[in-house]
């Protein structure tokens, strides 16, 4: 590569590494992120999953308590 200032070509390649060093921590804080985001997710996933299965068991002793009272 021929520039006409002295030491380009070094500044150009320290740039170049500067830069993928960059792209590196930078795709490291978007996956650490990501995977902070999927355990919280999964958290609140659980939160929900218990709601759920306490309204399940609710709407089962609704029923039991309604078929009981039928006599059949």
């Amino acid at each position: 590569m021929q520039i006409g200032l002295p030491g380009t070509p070094e500044l150009i390649i320290v740039l170049f590494v500067l830069f993928i060093w960059v792209v590196i921590i930078a795709a490291g804080v978007l996956v650490a992120l990501r995977i902070k985001r999927w355990f919280s997710d999964s958290d609140d996933q659980s939160e929900r999953i218990e709601q759920l299965e306490g309204e399940v068991e609710e709407l089962r002793e609704e029923l039991d308590a309604r078929g009981s009272g039928d006599d059949r």
